[in-house]
């Protein structure tokens, strides 16, 4: 019985699928008391079942600890894990998510702040623009906390600061950039107690010592010259006996500028690091032998270094379009800079069209000044009834007081449209946004400025494009001082191609555009031009024909800015030799030259007693006739005057002609 018991399951299984038996079928066929069934299903011991799920639980523990020290040891990429893992003080923490609106790290932000977090020292490879500052800031604002928590509150009432509490020092090669790193730091510690301070030159240092210690500081950023100036004063009151970090913005810029001496000046003024102990972080685009040196001098043993380059991207300047506009003199540079802005500006005021935001750069803070007021007049000022009304226009330069640079700045860094006209101050550290074209008018003075200031384009991800101008002068010289880029020559600007010295046949639309831009010349001060004349010549001190270039700025200011007799050049001009004849500061064959007391014979440029006769119905502007020759001070002058036989074709002086291409 038993037997047939145990066989039925299994040919019941065989024969017949167990989904087609009624369950009360195969409960009746089983009989529930037999022995059987009992020795088939052994009873497990209660032990032996604790000791399994025993295991498994602290398997599962286990699993999860090793899960989340996993999760620990990957690098921080948001910033509101910061808080969560403790690493950042939760009021630095809300102020980068709330207040800042700041969600993901960049790559720079994500390999400078995890490590620096640490304690270690870091040197950290990375370009302008990818949001280094951010990447130095919250490491050293964490730190200061770390070693003082009350500084984490913000002070109830007025708790004044003492200005010898410094615990961070943050050095910058320009006064642009610093002010930009105190702006961004200001906005990071507005939580807590922390109180930031700007040291740079060009400001009153009076005005600076008295703020400072009416407010305190604790962290400073500055400038190295006016750093060391502040810290070596023993009047100042100013010291860092708590210093805890210190941070070197943009060292290799710091070195090219020669502030090698000033940083290890500034290091004399600093507490023993074998007795303070502090945080050294250094940010550099490139890795120079110099600032190799300077990490070996600063830097303590086992720093980290985060290259955040990547050696597969190509440069911005291998990347963006460049073009090419050959001059046909300087008097053609505004109108043509002007026919370019205007062609721009008017694309991005279609529909479909991006904004139009350019820098464009001078290699005179005189010529900055100049193009700022021509600008200004050429877009109609509070008039609505010029071509270039609407478009705001910005000027930054190293005569312009930091507040003034600094306002400038922050306007065209947040305005959607407009033309920041700039030296070379703002070609390195300064992040402007979405700029979509650099314009350089001149040949930089270098390979690598004409390199950064191509960089201000192009940034973050978005497009952009580079244009430079260039007299004949320079046609020569730019093939070897910008060997190897990719120059394009570019056509499409009529008004550069205009002989402005000489009666032809040319579209309306371009004489319009010339017109604008003598009249514009012909409304602003005539120191100005004065200033800008004076400055041409030191851009052009390695040219050697200073004859050459004295007649071509003298054709600069008769043509292009309508003045009736050049402003006089620098005394210096013929002091580095050079071919030099009659006129133009030298003793004229003919009599009556440059500051002569009659004017000659023929009349030479400046002579008191040089006649005015000549038409007035020729050339651009209402220029006179040259078909008689003439220099300046004689409409009638002859060969010998300075600046005479413009002829089109009857001048014993062959006319210069652009040959770029």
């Amino acid at each position: 019985m038993f037997s047939a018991l145990r066989r039925c399951p299994a040919s019941l299984a065989r024969s017949i699928p167990t989904t087609a038996l009624p369950s009360r079928v195969l409960r009746a066929s089983l009989p529930l008391s037999t022995s059987a069934v009992r020795i088939t299903a052994p009873r497990i011991p209660a032990i032996a079942k604790a000791a399994f799920h025993q295991s498994a639980r602290w398997q599962q523990i286990a699993a999860e600890a090793a899960e989340e020290q996993s999760t620990q040891n990957e690098p921080v990429t948001r910033f509101a894990d910061l808080a969560t893992r403790g690493l950042v003080h939760p009021n630095i923490v809300n102020t980068l998510t709330r207040q800042m609106k700041l969600d993901t790290m960049t790559d720079v932000q994500t390999r400078t702040i995890n490590e620096a977090l640490s304690g270690v020292d870091v040197i950290a490879q990375a370009k302008t623009g990818t949001g280094k500052t951010l990447g130095f800031l919250i490491p050293i604002v964490q730190r200061i906390l770390q070693n003082d928590p009350t500084l984490a509150e913000r002070a109830r009432g007025y708790k004044r600061a003492s200005p010898s509490d410094i615990r961070a020092i943050i050095i910058s090669p320009t006064r642009e950039l610093a002010e930009q790193i105190a702006v961004e730091a200001k906005k990071l510690v507005a939580g807590t107690g922390l109180i930031v301070q700007t040291a740079v030159g060009g400001t009153q240092k009076k005005a600076m010592l008295m703020k400072t210690q009416r407010e305190g500081c604790h962290i400073m950023v500055g400038t190295p010259g006016r750093l060391n100036d502040i810290l070596s004063d023993p009047y100042s009151r100013i010291r860092a006996p708590q210093l805890n970090a210190l941070v070197m913005d943009e060292a290799d810029r710091l070195l090219d500028q020669g502030f090698t001496a000033e940083i290890d000046e500034i290091k004399t003024h600093l507490p023993d690091p074998e007795e303070v102990e502090r945080q050294n972080l250094m940010f550099s685009a490139t890795l120079s032998r110099e600032v190799v040196d300077l990490v070996r001098s600063t830097m303590r043993p086992g720093f980290h270094f985060a290259k955040c380059v990547d050696e597969n991207e190509a440069p911005t300047h291998e990347r963006v379009p460049q073009k090419l506009v050959g001059l046909q003199g300087f008097e053609n540079m505004t109108p043509a800079l002007y026919e370019l802005v205007l062609r721009e500006h008017q694309k991005g005021q279609s529909p479909d069209g991006r904004p139009f935001k350019a820098i464009v750069y001078f290699n005179s803070t005189a010529e900055v000044t100049l193009a700022a007021s021509v600008f200004y007049k050429l877009a109609g000022g509070f008039k609505r009834d010029k071509p270039l009304h609407g478009m705001r226009s910005f000027e930054i330069h190293s005569k312009l007081s930091q507040a003034a640079r600094t306002r400038a700045a922050d306007e065209f860094r947040f305005c959607k449209s407009g033309v920041l006209l700039s030296s070379d101050v703002t070609a390195r550290g300064m992040d402007f946004p979405n700029v979509t074209h650099v314009i350089q008018v001149g040949l930089p003075r270098d390979r690598e400025s004409y390199i950064h200031r191509i960089g201000r384009t192009a940034r973050a991800g978005k497009e952009g494009e580079g244009w430079l101008f260039l007299a004949p002068f320079e046609q020569g010289e730019y093939r070897k001082r910008l060997r190897g880029l990719n120059l394009q020559p570019d056509n499409s600007l009529e008004t550069a191609q205009v002989d402005m010295t000489a009666q032809s046949e040319i579209p309306g639309n371009v004489a319009d555009l010339i017109q604008q831009t003598v009249e514009a010349h012909g409304k602003v001060y005539p120191d100005q031009l004065a200033d800008a004349f004076r400055g041409l010549f030191g851009s052009y001190q390695w040219y050697s024909d200073k004859q050459g270039l004295l007649e071509g700025a003298n054709r600069l200011a008769e043509f292009g800015w309508g003045m009736e007799q050049p402003p006089p050049p620098p005394s210096s001009l013929f002091m580095g030799g050079g071919r030099r004849q009659g006129g133009g500061g030298g003793r004229p064959r003919g009599g009556g030259g440059f500051g002569g007391r009659s004017g000659g014979r023929d009349g030479g440029f400046g002579g008191r007693n040089g006649g005015r006769d000549g038409g007035r119905d020729g050339g651009f502007g209402g220029r006179p006739d040259r078909r008689e020759g003439g220099g300046f001070g004689d409409r009638r002058g002859g060969r010998d005057s300075f600046g005479g036989a413009r002829g089109p074709r009857n001048s014993d002086r062959p006319r210069r002609e652009s040959n770029f291409y």
